[in-house]
């Protein structure tokens, strides 16, 4: 089965033939028009890569003790709890713990790789419009409110 975009339209395969590529992602070898840049621009938004913005860090270690593994062995541990074996409770509790600091910390540090990378970017590209070669900004990073 094909993949599909959100918009439900067949996701191009970079190993296909050239021929079928361009046809998919519905240019030619010439580029596109300036209008039909214009018009992608319009209906698809603008080239750009949001950064979060802000301190979210109690926000997202939040979101890891809400997470539905987390919150089964959240179930789990008051189990062993009400059942009257605290030893397995507190070891779960543990468990819950240490799980929510290491997505934490991977997460954090995921994050900063990425922005990282991002300094590595190129900042323009060349494209062809209307089978001209011309230079065109690749990449737009903005800040999330």
């Amino acid at each position: 089965m094909a993949e599909r975009d959100g918009a439900g339209s067949r996701l191009a395969d970079p190993l296909e033939p050239l021929t079928l590529l361009l046809q998919h992602l519905r240019s030619s070898a010439g580029g596109l028009s300036e209008r039909e840049a214009a018009r992608r621009s319009q209906v698809y938004g603008p080239n750009e890569l949001v950064r979060r913005g802000g301190t979210r860090w109690p926000t997202e270690l939040a979101r890891q003790f809400t997470h539905p593994l987390a919150l089964v062995l959240a179930v789990a541990a008051v189990l062993a709890w009400v059942s009257g074996s605290p030893t397995p409770g507190v070891a779960i509790t543990a468990v819950i713990v240490l799980n929510a600091g290491f997505a934490f910390f991977q997460e954090v540090q995921a994050e900063r790789a990425v922005e990282a990378l991002a300094a590595f970017l190129p900042s323009h590209t060349r494209v062809l419009r209307d089978g001209h070669p011309r230079q065109a900004e690749a990449v737009v990073w903005s800040r999330a409110m």
